[in-house]
């Protein structure tokens, strides 16, 4: 069952590129045998794997799996040798790889970028479940993925394989006067499902759920929710499919200056790091840049609405704060809701004529 969005501060995450040390570390758990590596297979594993991530936390109530694959990564760029570069790079084809719409979604930690927000628990299994029909179980999540808390519908032949359920697609928002425990997943009719919860109904046409006319892997009712054409497979035309297209509403230049080229890399070590699938909404005046490697979809010019609502995160924006000709500082933050925000400053440096991320500190949270 999902975890409510409410605020976790964990530890702070900064890695120094510098081999001075004016004091005694502290010691901060798994965070700080992070900072303190020098073994870049053992880094770039914790870096590249939620799974290895997960168990290098171990039991530690400090950090959260996706701080130390943030923190790994940065580490890899503050040792800043050739072997690290490498090991940088293969990260970065590694999670540029991966698909917006993949067949699978295990149901484990699904990870939300802000450092300062809890994570959605997934390993408890779906919110409920229907029993099977045609030897296929259909069952309801509950989570923020695309811009809201909303019901999305999973499916699978072997229910107790939780690498085995379906991408999840999106169904509707969560009724208001929804209560999570006493909800229940009935049979209305062929491919019809009813998910009723403390007297709110939502219908589930399951069809209407999985219709995707375009081909791309999102369905209709999500395009219709991104903004992006249902009926053309590249919205912005730049050759790359919706479904592999982390900004699906802005095509990619045909080339990226030096500033852009910063941006790229801090967004990709703060935000795509923490191996997170939401939406991301980027607020007016933040310069636009096509990303690649983060996990969920990217969409600019998106104003943070006014209302109490806390249900419609995350809104993000970023800029240069520094910048000379072999260093730059990015600041980023991160919005979710009123008292839910926070902020953090990404330090770089151009090593080899590429722009690489030697530290992620936070800086504030709300």
């Amino acid at each position: 069952m999902v975890q409510s969005s409410r605020i976790f501060v964990v530890a702070v995450l900064s890695v120094a590129w510098t081999s001075v040390q004016l004091r005694p570390p502290i010691d901060r758990g798994p965070i700080s045998s992070v900072e303190r590596s020098s073994d870049v297979a053992w880094l770039e594993r914790v870096a590249v794997s939620a799974a290895f991530a997960r168990e290098v936390q171990g039991r530690s109530a400090i950090g959260m799996p996706k701080a130390l694959r943030v923190a790994a990564y940065a580490r890899l760029g503050a040792i800043g040798t050739p072997e690290s570069l490498a090991a940088i790079a293969r990260v970065e084809r590694e999670m540029a790889a991966v698909p917006l719409t993949p067949a699978t979604v295990p149901l484990d930690v699904w990870p939300r970028i802000g450092f300062h927000m809890s994570d959605m628990d997934m390993s408890g299994g779906p919110l409920v479940m229907a029993p099977p029909q045609d030897g296929v179980t259909y069952a309801v999540v509950e989570a923020t993925l695309l811009g809201g808390t909303d019901y999305f519908l999973i499916s699978t032949r072997t229910p107790r394989d939780p690498a085995s359920w379906s991408r999840p697609k999106l169904i509707a928002p969560v009724p208001q006067r929804a209560d999570a425990e006493k909800a229940a997943l009935a049979w209305r009719g062929p491919r019809t499902l009813v998910i009723t919860s403390a007297g709110e109904t939502v219908q589930i046409a399951i069809d209407e759920i999985e219709r995707d006319s375009d081909g791309d892997g999102w369905t209709d009712l999500e395009e219709a929710r991104l903004g992006t054409n249902p009926h053309n497979p590249d919205s912005d035309d730049d050759g790359i499919p919706d479904g592999r297209d982390v900004c699906p509403l802005y095509a990619m230049p045909a080339g990226a200056d030096d500033s852009s080229m910063i941006l790229q890399a801090a967004v990709f070590g703060a935000f795509a790091m923490t191996g997170s699938r939401e939406l991301l909404s980027v607020t007016p005046q933040t310069p636009r840049v096509h990303l690649v490697g983060y996990a969920g979809p990217v969409l600019y010019d998106r104003v943070m609405p006014k209302s109490g609502d806390q249900n419609i995160g995350p809104y993000v924006s970023w800029k240069i704060t520094n910048k000379t000709a072999n260093d730059a500082m990015v600041q980023l933050t991160d919005w979710e809701g009123p008292l839910a925000a926070g902020g953090q400053d990404v330090t770089l440096k151009k090593i080899a004529s590429r722009w690489i991320v030697v530290a992620i500190k936070m800086t504030w949270v709300s």
